[in-house]
């Protein structure tokens, strides 16, 4: 008599197998959602940096204390094939993450974002600080960049320092960046804003495109009133062509590297490349980087025949035609400031 075996028999194996993946199951759902301790996490930052490969990326988020299970990392990065599309960056870490977590972020590119708002006249070294505030770039670093002549041939600045072609407006940085980055950034900017009209305006009015914007930073620099920039550009153009020296303040306070505004009459007679009282024409280069109001104007200055302007020192200018005007014009200020301080 032949017998048939037992149903349970026959399952066992099923039921061997539905209870190991169930069991594989739980374990990758703990490995995938496990957290680290959160009695002693304080927030953490993590980079990734650019260009890094599968390992890279395991071992900084390892380092970085944010990564629990790199082997359940690993293996949800391969179910998912999303290998070639982690992001690198920066990367903080408020409470205690999930493996899940830490690759969701990283392949969202969930990353910090730093926001640098370039104001119209800010120079190199108020750029410079403004990295270091942020702590994206060492001042010594970001300036050494600027004036290397290797940077400045690949960026096609025909000058000693990126001075001028740092185009001011509100970058998003994401870190790792390094100083000629965030070079690159700026002087594609301008590029973009400093069109081929704007330098074929620049050739026929017989200026070079160095010129216009040297012109423009001093204009960005003596009035912060875009109706007045066009006046002060005609009063460059003019002091130019009578071969005047241009006599401009900020020119100097460039040249002594002393930011605050100031400047002594020794300054004013000390001699050097940027002292437009003691030199005619043209510093070497810009001494700020003006916006777009400040370029148009050096493009396009008014229809005038000043030759003098004086602070009204509440941010306007008066502007004269002689020095007879001036004069009386700048006795007019000196009594107002006498007055105002009885």
């Amino acid at each position: 008599m032949t017998g048939t075996g037992s149903p349970w028999h026959s399952r066992r194996p099923v039921r061997i197998a539905a209870a190991a993946a169930a069991a594989t199951t739980l374990s990758c759902a703990f490995l995938l959602f496990d957290t680290p301790p959160s009695a002693d996490w304080r927030e953490r930052k993590v980079i990734v940096p650019r260009g890094s490969r599968l390992p890279e990326v395991v071992s900084a988020l390892r380092e970085g204390g944010v990564l629990r299970h790199p082997l359940a990392f690993r293996g949800l990065v391969r179910l998912t094939f999303t290998g070639r599309t982690l992001h690198y960056g920066e990367y903080t870490f408020p409470r205690p993450p999930s493996t899940f977590e830490v690759w969701n972020r990283v392949r969202a590119g969930d990353v910090i974002t730093y926001q640098v708002k370039v104001v119209p006249g800010s120079n190199l070294y108020d750029i410079a600080a403004l990295l270091k505030e942020h702590s994206l770039a060492e001042p010594e670093a970001f300036l050494a960049a600027a004036t290397s002549p290797d940077v400045l041939a690949r960026l096609e600045i025909p000058a000693g320092s990126a001075e001028g072609y740092l185009y001011p407006d509100t970058y998003t940085i994401v870190k790792p960046v390094t100083p000629e980055e965030i070079l690159e950034d700026m002087v594609r900017m301008f590029r973009k804003k400093f069109t081929p009209e704007m330098e074929r305006k620049a050739k026929a009015s017989g200026l070079s495109p160095h010129q216009v914007v040297t012109i423009a930073s001093i204009i960005e620099k003596e009035t912060g009133i875009d109706g007045e920039k066009p006046l002060v550009s005609a009063v460059i153009r003019r002091r130019l062509a009578a071969e005047m020296p241009l006599q401009m303040d900020p020119t100097v306070i460039y040249g002594v590297k002393r930011f605050d505004g100031t400047v002594t009459r020794k300054d004013l007679r000390t001699p050097g490349p940027y002292n437009t009282y003691t030199n005619r024409g043209l510093p070497p280069g810009p001494i700020a980087n003006p916006g777009m109001p400040a370029l148009e104007a050096a493009l396009s200055p008014a229809d005038a025949d000043y030759l003098y302007f004086v602070s009204q020192n509440d941010g306007s200018h008066k502007f004269s035609r002689t020095l007879e005007e001036h004069n009386r014009a700048v006795e007019a200020l000196r009594r107002s400031v006498r007055q105002g301080e009885g």
